[in-house]
């Protein structure tokens, strides 16, 4: 899901754009005046769309079987267990990938046909997410580079 990515059902355009901001570090008050509406009318979309965030996370977590353990609306990630892979899996919601799967490293990355997509989208969401990536870590494999970021935005996972 690259430019032009379909908005999650459930989602309008501007709430993403809304969370987008809020996840950035932009406040509400900041949110408000660059959309024009009340402090109070970002605050109050706010509620609802962290709802929404969640409900996207835990749906797709139930659809693959994953036992959550964490979850961060404001982040937009979830930490699960699969007791079918025997191992942590994170599931994020971002502005311009939507919502992805990742499960740790497995040592197959090379044997994989979606090796690049996968490399792009973790770069992605590594931005998105304001991780700053190191030229060693960028030359890693996409599941080597997930884990990196998703240490640093999720608390208690370690590097």
């Amino acid at each position: 899901m690259r430019s032009g990515m379909s908005i999650p059902p459930g989602f309008t355009a501007r709430q993403l754009r809304m969370w987008g901001l809020r996840r950035d570090g932009s406040s509400l008050a900041s949110i408000a005046r660059r959309l024009r509406v009340t402090r109070q009318a970002v605050s109050q979309a706010m509620k609802g769309i962290d709802e929404k965030v969640i409900k996207t996370l835990e749906s797709t977590a139930i659809a693959a079987k994953i036992e959550v353990r964490h979850i961060d609306s404001e982040r937009g990630v979830l930490l699960g267990y699969s007791h079918e892979a025997g191992d942590r899996v994170v599931v994020t919601l971002s502005t311009r990938n939507g919502v992805q799967m990742w499960h740790r490293y497995n040592g197959r990355c090379e044997e994989c046909n979606l090796l690049e997509s996968c490399m792009s989208v973790i770069i992605d969401e590594a931005e998105e997410r304001g991780v700053d990536l190191t030229k060693e870590d960028r030359e890693k494999y996409p599941a080597e580079i997930a884990h990196i970021v998703f240490s640093r935005v999720i608390p208690g996972l370690e590097p």
